[in-house]
């Protein structure tokens, strides 16, 4: 290589350089919150248009407004911790494990968590409805619309067969643990678990407890240590769904609250009226920040 050719190869990384560089402070510098707003709640980010005061929130739904508590973030007026909020439609919550427990004689307690939300919407993609437990039957409710919403799935094991089948396997195929699909658009839902052979112990150390739960999809693996991981756990993460409004695209871009942004644009959400924003291809950064897609558009 020659003095020439090199001078042109080191312009030419220079340039890369450069531009990365300035690539990268434009997404550093893309606005989260309005100005003069919290950006976080302890690790947990918070994006206009959520804000956890409500002049930072977008007024059109109190949903919005959340409550930061000692670091940590949840539904305002409630005890739901949120652990993420995506700009496409999700939000991570913790949500209460159902169980029921039985002595040898089958004298027991159980409980039958509920999640009232009538702002957010079960995801269907991201949860799978779980039960852990012997000769075990779990259900759910809730409603999609005014319609009523119940089903649920069957666990057995016994003394024979739990142990051998668990150590090499870790799907829930019904043998101590099944799993099923949840509906599109679901809300304010209820988990209750019971075992139909209250008075039997399992295995050398007894399973008296049966657990039923909506759980996010990979963040929870059944094996044989399931009872007793689930017997020192409270909570579980689960996926939330959340739009804009009641309208369509074509209604909401008519009126002066349309959340929407410069270089943004409004998709309609799948399963229900409302709407979701997202930057103009060519653009990046928050679509409902009065600055947030930030680009050139190509």
């Amino acid at each position: 290589m020659n003095s020439k050719q090199f001078l042109i190869h080191l312009i030419s990384i220079l340039l890369s350089i450069a531009f990365a560089a300035k690539a990268t402070i434009a997404v550093e510098s893309q606005p989260i919150s309005l100005p003069g707003c919290p950006g976080h709640c302890g690790v947990v980010e918070v994006p206009y248009p959520f804000g956890i005061t409500q002049d930072c929130s977008l007024p059109v739904s109190s949903k919005f407004y959340l409550n930061c508590t000692q670091s940590s973030l949840f539904l305002n007026s409630s005890n739901i911790q949120i652990t993420n909020i995506t700009l496409d439609g999700e939000l991570s919550i913790k949500t209460f494990i159902g169980r029921a427990c039985y002595a040898k004689n089958g004298v027991g307690e159980a409980n039958r968590p509920w999640l009232s939300l009538a702002n957010y919407k079960v995801s269907s993609d991201r949860n799978k409805f779980t039960v852990v437990g012997c000769n075990t039957f779990g259900g759910i409710e809730g409603y999609r619309g005014k319609t009523q919403y119940n089903t649920g799935c069957v666990s057995t094991c016994d003394d024979m067969d739990f142990d051998s089948f668990t150590s090499n396997n870790q799907s829930c195929s019904g043998v101590g643990c099944c799993q099923i699909p949840i509906p599109n658009g679901i809300r304010n839902i209820t988990v209750y678990v019971d075992r139909y052979i209250k008075d039997r112990p399992f295995g050398n150390d007894s399973k008296p407890c049966s657990y039923a739960f909506v759980v996010e999809q990979g963040k929870f693996k059944f094996s044989k240590n399931s009872f007793k991981e689930l017997n020192g756990t409270e909570k579980l993460p689960l996926v939330l769904n959340w739009k804009i409004g009641n309208e369509s695209c074509d209604e909401a871009k008519k009126r002066d609250n349309f959340a929407c942004k410069g270089n943004a644009t409004c998709v309609g959400a799948n399963d229900s009226p409302g709407y979701l924003c997202q930057c103009l291809p060519g653009y990046e950064g928050n679509p409902y920040h009065p600055d947030g897609c930030q680009g050139d558009g190509s």
